[in-house]
């Protein structure tokens, strides 16, 4: 395979912005240089013209069958239209990601084994997206959150919630998950985070316990929707890889997060949304809370915690707003970087590693690297016309601002000129090109 050389450009690897400016070399799918002045094989070379090279954006909370939701139907998430329509969705959401500037995402749940089976087609170049951690379904215990009430509702086959009771049984829940793809694992350990309380905790402490043993068994890695301090601190205990909202965070917490190397998604738009719209009082949102969360976040980057970005994104605000910030458009996702950038005690770098370096560490297993420029890492990369460290609401505004995305050491967006583009219309039919 012909070697891609990129020179020219202003580089941030992931962590901070390099000074000056730099070329950096492709061989295949791994970067294989930065600045290597030696002679190299007959090479590609795309000049970036003093534009900025930086890793691909990752999402880590992302539910990539969620589109047109209905808050109403909540209780059916899943069910709200048939497999092959909810897979269609997915579809859709890869492509809404790559033109982002997203080359990759980390599954929060999904239904039908849809993150698996994109992955899949993915890697099979059935269609064009991002590196996947596939997650599957919300695993839960019989009468929790997402399973009591409306029972004359229950589900005849499974939706995105799936239970069962006792450790041998989620034992079994957790296996088949995996054998069906799955590389996370997904439970409600509390309510909170919009979720009103139902029951004290959704599963026993020997039902967390099974299902974190069993998933690390096997490789595969488990993520928590988690709001109660006690909560979280016995999931940190008991080996948890992700909180997910984690709205009573504090220092206790953060220090248990940072000694543990537990990752956290705080996904604040959701709250913000609920407030901004009149709905926390009835969705158990306080305003209190959320600005708790947001003033821990310097705290935690302080401490070491790996702080990701990620929302629940399912334009479930659609029919209340006409710009609903979680739908599942080109540019919202970008929209959290400016978001967090804008809390005191956080710098621009910091905030973009939670979507670079540190979404990569949890998007694929060592010794695989990915959300960092280095040698040896996976060549998932985009090219931004302009500095996002100097202005991070750049990658809220992709079809200003990027100009190609490298998947997987492919360029399969490519906005550098017209004729680089009918260059490569032909080599790359079938692929996602603008």
């Amino acid at each position: 395979m012909t070697m891609l050389v990129i020179t020219n450009a202003k580089v941030f690897d992931g962590r901070k912005l390099l000074p000056g400016r730099h070329s950096v070399t492709l061989d295949g799918n791994t970067i294989t240089a930065i600045d290597d002045a030696s002679p190299v094989p007959p090479a590609e070379v795309i000049d970036a013209g003093g534009m900025t090279l930086m890793p691909g954006l990752i999402t880590s909370h992302l539910h990539s069958d969620f589109y047109k939701f209905n808050i109403a139907d909540s209780d059916r998430l899943g069910k709200e239209r048939p497999p092959g329509v909810l897979m269609a969705i997915g579809v859709r959401t890869c492509r809404v990601l790559l033109e982002s500037g997203f080359t990759g995402f980390s599954g929060a749940s999904c239904s039908n084994d849809i993150d698996a089976q994109l992955k899949m087609a993915i890697e099979e170049d059935i269609i064009c997206g991002p590196r996947i951690r596939a997650c599957g379904h919300h695993l839960g215990t019989t009468g929790d959150m997402n399973n009591g009430g409306r029972w004359w509702k229950a589900y005849e086959t499974p939706g995105t919630d799936v239970c069962a009771d006792g450790p041998d049984a989620l034992r079994t829940l957790v296996r088949q998950e995996i054998n069906r793809g799955a590389e996370t694992i997904k439970i409600f350990a509390s309510a909170g985070h919009g979720q009103p309380n139902r029951t004290i905790r959704n599963m026993s402490r020997t039902e967390i316990a099974a299902i974190i043993s069993t998933a690390h068994e096997r490789g595969a890695k488990v993520r928590a929707h988690v709001a109660d301090k006690a909560m979280i601190m016995e999931c940190i205990e008991l080996g948890l890889d992700v909180v997910d909202h984690g709205d009573e965070v504090d220092d206790e917490v953060i220090a248990a997060m940072a000694e543990a190397g537990t990752f956290w998604v705080p996904s604040l738009i959701f709250l913000r949304s609920v407030l901004d719209l009149g709905y926390g009082e009835s969705m158990g949102v306080r305003r209190e809370q959320y600005e708790h969360v947001r003033a821990m976040l310097p705290a935690a980057q302080a401490a070491g915690v790996r702080i990701l970005i990620g929302d629940d994104y399912s334009g479930v605000f659609r029919d209340l707003m006409d710009d609903d910030p979680l739908d599942h458009q080109v540019g919202n996702y970008g929209r959290e970087f400016a978001y967090y950038g804008q809390i005191d005690g956080l710098s621009p770098e910091q905030v973009l590693s939670w979507g670079t370096a540190n979404a990569g560490e949890l998007l694929v297993d060592p010794p695989a690297r990915v959300g960092v420029i280095e040698p040896g890492a996976l060549a998932d990369l985009i090219i931004v016309d302009g500095d996002p460290v100097a202005d991070l609401s750049l990658l809220a505004r992709p079809d200003e601002a990027l100009r190609a995305v490298v998947r997987d050491g492919a360029l399969v967006i490519d906005r550098l000129g017209e004729r680089t583009a009918e260059r490569r219309h032909t080599e790359l039919s079938g692929v996602l090109v603008r």
